[in-house]
């Protein structure tokens, strides 16, 4: 994902403008995966949410992204520079470090990154790296709602995606597409993997969530700080120097619309999807 690695990106912010995962979510994890838990790798670290929390499970970790600003944010964590267990290393998912060897892994996750890798190739590398029954996982959440204002979801449907002066774009194809679509389209190779389990939750149809529930009390404030997280605000911006700050476009939309001001606090809830697999062999 280009944006996330160039050398201007703001790893801090981007780390603190996300949704984290429930902890009620690694136990459901670790309830499908079992009690082998000498090694997971989280590829596609990012800035560690995962790959950190992992650390409570396993023996060791480590994390992989094809990002060095990503990955150096990570070494240079304490929590890195405490942990004898914690390893982070520049890759790409469908090409592990070498460090990572054949029939060495026993959990391997991937974490909103999923929609970016050449998917034939990732599932099989996978396979490679994973003990036999090892547990392949992967998890994404995507466009927040507003709930109980249709009117700020139809905003930011413009915003992100219908209007081509905002921000749809300026996203990278075919991963948001994907990424929107909770990669439906997107089979685990069942030559490869068995016990295969998809889980999804969507806020306008589903009455019951899951363990991978992610809702937030926010204000516009942190909404912004939420939006100018996205690859899609950096691409804008660069594209458009001259023009009033995209973010503030939309936030000030939504304010005249709904008559928010600053203290106003609303919920946004996620829609999310886990993936859940064992090496066959």
């Amino acid at each position: 994902m280009a944006t996330y690695s160039k050398k201007d990106f703001n790893t801090k912010h981007y780390n603190d403008a996300r949704p984290s995962y429930p902890p009620a979510f690694y136990e459901t994890l670790m309830d499908y995966h079992g009690s082998s838990r000498d090694l997971a790798v989280d590829i596609g670290c990012g800035s560690g949410f995962v790959t950190f929390a992992l650390t409570k499970y396993f023996k060791k970790v480590i994390g992989t992204d094809i990002s060095e600003v990503m990955v150096e944010q990570c070494r240079a964590d304490p929590r890195t520079q405490k942990s004898d267990k914690l390893e982070f290393y520049v890759g790409a998912a469908e090409e592990t470090p070498s460090v990572i060897k054949e029939n060495s892994v026993d959990l391997l996750t991937g974490a909103e990154c999923c929609h970016w890798v050449d998917h034939p190739v990732f599932f099989k590398e996978s396979w490679r790296i994973l003990k036999p029954g090892g547990t392949l996982a992967f998890w994404f959440y995507k466009d927040p709602i507003f709930v109980d204002f249709p009117a700020a979801n139809d905003i930011y449907d413009e915003f992100c995606y219908e209007s081509p002066e905002y921000m749809g774009p300026q996203y990278e194809q075919p991963g948001r597409a994907l990424l929107r679509t909770l990669m439906k389209e997107i089979d685990v190779p069942e030559d490869l993997y068995t016990d295969i389990t998809r889980v999804e939750y969507e806020p306008l149809r589903d009455k019951t969530p899951n363990t991978l529930y992610i809702a937030k009390r926010i204000n516009l404030a942190i909404f912004k700080e939420y939006v100018t997280s996205w690859s899609a605000y950096h691409n804008w911006m660069k594209a458009y120097p001259d023009k009033k700050d995209v973010a503030d476009q939309f936030i000030d939309k939504l304010a005249s619309t709904l008559g928010w001001d600053d203290d106003f606090e609303f919920t946004v809830v996620w829609a999310t999807v886990y993936t859940f697999a064992k090496k066959k062999g």
